[in-house]
């Protein structure tokens, strides 16, 4: 049975389960969010709604995943960039990618909570994106992308509604 990793605005909390770390990265490495044979997978479906390239799509890609690696082993909440939450978000909606063949390669479940909405929230999730990208250091030897995970990484997302699928 998997554990629950609970999840708010992006921030994950491990419950602490006995992960091989470098076994567990090697699995998310090369896990696909594409459904093999699919004629319009995630990707392309991401990137034509965000008016992303394929390149940038890709390493939005690449970077959700680390995200996902931190969320399982870091062993704090973790709050993910602008850019990571909208592969998170549309992840979510391939059901059975994300909560079984990736919670499978967790072995647990990591859920997207967003905040309360209340007065703390802001604050709250600033703090841990920091200690996100200091994990993100620790884990991966170096610093994240500023395209993806850099200040204005929110400007490389599209507001909802504002573009329809081609």
């Amino acid at each position: 049975m998997k554990e629950n990793v609970e999840c708010a605005s992006g921030s994950a909390t491990s419950s602490g389960g006995k992960l091989d770390p470098r076994q567990l990265w090697a699995k998310i490495s090369v896990f696909s969010v594409d459904q093999k044979g699919a004629v319009y997978p995630l990707s392309a479906r991401l990137s034509d709604e965000q008016d992303w390239t394929p390149e940038f799509t890709a390493l939005a890609i690449e970077e959700y995943k680390r995200f996902i690696y931190l969320a399982a082993v870091a062993g704090h909440p973790v709050t993910p960039s602008h850019v990571v939450d909208e592969v998170w978000h549309m992840h979510l909606i391939y059901t059975r990618s994300y909560w079984e063949e990736l919670g499978d390669i967790i072995g647990r479940l990591i859920h997207h909570d967003p905040g309360t909405g209340g007065q703390g929230d802001q604050s709250k999730f600033l703090a841990q994106y920091h200690r996100t990208l200091d994990s993100y250091r620790k884990h991966f030897g170096e610093d994240a992308p500023d395209e993806v995970w850099g200040p204005h990484n929110n400007q490389r997302v599209l507001p909802k509604g504002r573009r329809t699928i081609k």
